[in-house]
């Protein structure tokens, strides 16, 4: 399923955010800034936090670094360029405003217009799930724009050479061979090799809590199928899902109890879907949410445009948030 979901509705919920009290930023003293005491990133404001600045890129490339420790060998600036920088691997990626686009394309001298690609990281992952009996209008209204298949379908790609040097995927052939199966609570799944051993924390950890807590017992006794790999674009843009490079999992429960998972198939035909009380959606114990996020891993449940069963590995969203 699809993930990206707040390239415009975050700055709307940072400007409105007075009003949306535990909603998404700012809800009390451990999320007054980007992250908590002794973590780098401290004392850095969400409402301040330019996704494209200059002044953001060493907190953004530095999240990277420390996210990927193996795959990421250095960052800095570079004065010649007048731009910061990434190196993976062999491989040196250039700020540009976020985009974090192959240095290559810059040795010509001539312009880039990098703004015809999305940032890398163009959202912070919220703390909590956002309310819809918080909404205000307005709030009502954007997601209404931003969440249409015209909106969805004229907004700019990412720039792909970045995770495909990460993961090795540029080419399906190629991801295909980072492809492994693994046994994740009961169910077969295929996922990138580089994600076996976080998933395998989370299913560990997961089966350690099952016997103390009802909830987690029976989510894990309910769960239909766990689907990971499949190389696929998003519905309504030309971005490959995080699928696509086998960084994801669905993990879909064997009864819903007649409640909601994915925000697209509920919007085909109720308009006012975002007002959907949250005892309507189908969620997994907060139990196992915290677990997944203390392993690397996004929930999409806490997305605007919601996707309960769904999560995927970004470590950088999470140190950049302050809880990893």
């Amino acid at each position: 399923m699809n993930r990206f979901f707040l390239l415009r509705v975050v700055p709307i919920i940072a400007a409105l955010s007075v009003f949306i009290g535990g909603m998404l930023l700012l809800q009390n003293s451990r999320f007054s800034g980007l992250s908590s005491k002794g973590n780098p990133f401290h004392g850095t404001d969400l409402e301040d936090f330019d996704m494209e600045g200059a002044s953001t890129a060493r907190l953004v490339l530095s999240a990277f670094q420390r996210a990927y420790p193996t795959k990421v060998s250095g960052s800095g600036y570079d004065k010649h360029l007048q731009d910061w920088f990434i190196v993976v691997g062999q491989q040196r990626f250039l700020w540009a405003k976020g985009r974090i686009l192959p240095e290559s394309l810059f040795l010509s001298g001539e312009e880039v217009p990098v703004e015809q690609w999305r940032p890398v990281v163009d959202y912070i992952y919220p703390p909590e799930v956002a309310d819809p009996a918080t909404f205000i209008q307005e709030i009502i209204s954007e997601i209404r724009r931003t969440s249409h298949p015209d909106f969805r379908a004229s907004q700019p790609s990412y720039h792909l050479d970045f995770f495909d040097a990460l993961y090795d995927g540029k080419y399906q052939v190629r991801i295909e061979q980072n492809i492994v199966s693994m046994s994740f609570l009961g169910r077969k799944v295929n996922v990138h090799r580089d994600i076996m051993p976080a998933l395998s924390q989370v299913e560990k950890r997961i089966l350690e809590e099952a016997p103390h807590n009802h909830e987690v017992k029976d989510f894990v006794a309910t769960i239909s199928s766990v689907d990971g790999y499949n190389w696929r674009e998003i519905r309504d843009r030309q971005d490959r899902s995080f699928h696509s490079w086998g960084l994801a999992v669905d993990i879909m429960p064997k009864d819903w109890q007649k409640k909601n998972i994915y925000w697209s198939w509920i919007s085909d035909f109720d308009s006012d879907w975002m007002l959907i009380p949250l005892s309507q959606r189908w969620m997994p114990p907060k139990a196992v949410v915290d677990i997944f996020e203390q392993h690397g891993f996004v929930w999409g449940g806490k997305w605007m445009l919601w996707d309960t069963i769904h999560f995927e590995y970004r470590p950088e969203l999470l140190i950049l948030q302050g809880s990893f």
